[in-house]
């Protein structure tokens, strides 16, 4: 018996098994992580970002999401482009036991840097955000996944630099279900 659990969880670490929600019994997981399984799955982005000029860029990318430890967070690998040159992201996804929120913790190839939001979501909207200290000044940070459906979402970010009062749009990425 202790061989056979050894070796289904070894096949687990190895990716080559992954139980389903019923099936998972791993101490870190929440059933309120399930609110966000809308996001599983390959995706293609069509992607509108405000560079620091001001100026708005289309370009595509792809995402893929999926479970990992044992379904206790969803993990996404986003690929694509910015400014003329590649643009790659990583996003970790969970639900906090402790604070009672979803998290999202960030980072990417242009600034290198984590960024972790909490939020909730609410009917077909989940609203993540947090505050970060850019160049000495307070900023609200905010990532709205909005018009949530079985193929597709979208996902703006937003900063505020008057707490909160007025937000900027900074990217608009439209997800499609491959």
């Amino acid at each position: 018996m202790r061989t056979a659990i050894l070796l289904s969880l070894t096949l687990c670490w190895l990716g080559q098994a992954t139980p389903t929600r019923q099936e998972n019994a791993a101490p870190c997981f929440h059933k309120e992580r399930e609110a966000i399984d809308f996001l599983l799955g390959d995706w293609n982005v069509d992607a509108n970002v405000r560079l620091a000029e001001g100026t708005w860029e289309h370009s595509s990318a792809t995402s893929q999401i999926k479970p990992d430890l044992s379904g206790c967070l969803l993990s996404e690998r986003f690929t694509g482009t910015r400014a003329g040159h590649a643009f790659t992201a990583l996003a970790l996804m969970a639900f906090n036991n402790t604070s009672k929120k979803l998290q999202r913790v960030w980072s990417d190839s242009e600034h290198g840097l984590l960024i972790t939001y909490e939020g909730n979501r609410t009917g077909n909207e989940l609203i993540m955000e947090t505050e970060i200290l850019l160049d000495g000044k307070s900023v609200k940070l905010r990532s709205a996944y909005l018009e949530i459906s079985r193929d597709s979402f979208n996902l703006e970010s937003r900063r505020s630099t008057d707490d909160g009062k007025t937000w900027i749009t900074v990217t608009r990425l439209r997800y499609t279900r491959k």
